[in-house]
């Protein structure tokens, strides 16, 4: 009888132990995604496209990749499994992701795409109200 009752005071400090170990683990991935999206000077953004390496090479390079080269570390691979050309280029800001990612999106489909703001029509005044209680709901979870 004795037994037992120690086991069931350990009950609760074992299941606040392993809490304690779970809440480590999760704060420990959310900093590391952080990290990862916010590259250092050292770190590279890389992208495939799908064009073979010569065409991005000497002479006859899209003025984009030679606009980013001169700010930028950049480097020219073959992907992997033959699937185009890798281009990395070190410490990326998020304006040179944005060109990186705009220059991909000229050579594989010959534009860059761009979405402007869309109109939301007239509004009710029944709308003017729950659109804002809406997005305050959905930023907090619990739309």
């Amino acid at each position: 009888m004795r037994a037992k009752e120690h086991t069931t005071a350990r009950g609760p400090l074992l299941l606040t132990a392993t809490a304690a170990m779970v809440a480590g683990a999760v704060v420990a991935r959310v900093a590391a995604r952080r990290r990862a999206l916010r590259p250092g000077p050292s770190e590279w953004f890389a992208v495939t496209v799908a064009c073979e390496p010569e065409r991005l090479a000497g002479a006859g390079r899209p003025d984009e990749l030679a606009r980013i080269a001169e700010c930028h570390e950049v480097r020219l691979v073959p992907a992997p499994g033959g699937r185009g050309t890798e281009i990395a280029v070190r410490g990326a800001d998020g304006r040179a992701r944005e060109r990186v990612r705009a220059l991909k999106q000229l050579l594989e489909t010959g534009e860059v795409l761009r979405v402007e703001g869309q109109p939301e029509g007239h509004r009710t005044p029944l709308g003017r109200t729950a659109i804002p209680l809406m997005r305050q709901l959905t930023r907090r979870g619990m739309g």
